[in-house]
């Protein structure tokens, strides 16, 4: 979905009540829930209805019959999304674009006859809702998303969002949509997808306005930036733009660090991006 089709909020919520979901969102994205690293079950002949990715082939070429590995979660996941509405999300078109990926892996979810739930955050937990499966509750998520307001806090926290998780669900497949435009420091690791006795796979799904990773090369004159979050000020230099994007990539690379080093893949997201393509990208790379 490129950045002008992006769907206003409104938009999102008209196209639920009015039934028109089977035509507008991303198609299905197997990658999401298949082979998401939980206990395989079984093994089981193949379907018509089944894909080749699913197949065992040294079950295949014993039997000479194609034969498909089933696993545990494979018949229900809880999807998760972690959605950040601190002010520093509304610059640009970042909180449009969090929408329409929200809503996106929420339908991907009721089409799949998975659960699928939601936290909002910023400094802490702003609204929880339990995953559940169906196309009432994803009329549900769809609200929550299309009446979330931006809120101004201190300091952009997913720790007690991550902790609500934790605390609920004994196992999930988890996106994180934020701009990450803060210090991150994790009190949870993910790297064997467990904790404690609970499972859970989480993404970091970073959205940024291009203006945010890079300034375009040899840019010249002054812009006046206005932080979301503190009200603060500050004229840029354009002409410094080497030094803009050096510090600029050095944080964008310091985030992603403590994130892969908490097992938390990522992928940077713009406005104008495929975004299902880019996350069909992040998920076939899984372990």
């Amino acid at each position: 979905m490129k950045k002008a089709e992006l769907f206003s909020k409104s938009e999102l919520l008209e196209i639920f009540v009015n039934h028109r979901v089977d035509s507008v969102f991303p198609g299905d994205w197997e990658s999401i829930f298949k082979g998401s690293g939980y206990e395989f079950w079984d093994l089981r002949e193949m379907v018509r209805s089944d894909t080749c990715g699913s197949i065992d082939w040294k079950a295949t070429a014993k039997t000479g019959k194609p034969w498909i590995r089933e696993y545990l979660a494979e018949s229900y996941v809880n999807l998760m999304i972690l959605y950040d509405v601190s002010r520093s999300m509304s610059a640009g078109d970042k909180e449009l674009s969090a929408a329409n990926i929200a809503a996106s892996l929420a339908y991907t979810a009721a089409r799949a006859n998975n659960g699928c739930g939601m936290i909002l955050f910023a400094d802490n937990v702003k609204t929880y809702i339990p995953p559940r499966m169906g196309w009432f509750h994803f009329g549900k998520i769809i609200r929550t998303i299309a009446e979330a307001s931006p809120i101004r806090c201190g300091k952009t926290d997913p720790n007690p969002a991550l902790g609500k998780l934790m605390a609920e669900l004994p196992e999930s497949l988890t996106f994180i949509l934020s701009d990450f435009l803060y210090p991150i420091k994790l009190n949870f690791t993910f790297k064997d997808r467990t904790y404690g006795n609970k499972r859970h796979e989480v993404k970091a799904l970073q959205i940024l306005e291009d203006f945010e990773i890079a300034l375009p090369a040899k840019s010249t004159g002054v812009i006046l930036l206005h932080d979301y979050e503190t009200r603060e000020k500050r004229l840029i230099d354009l002409s410094k733009w080497k030094i803009y994007n050096r510090k600029r990539g050095e944080f964008i690379e310091k985030v992603h660090s403590r994130l892969n080093a908490a097992g938390i893949d990522t992928v940077i997201l713009k406005p104008s991006d495929d975004f299902a393509a880019k996350i069909k990208t992040l998920m076939d790379g899984r372990n």
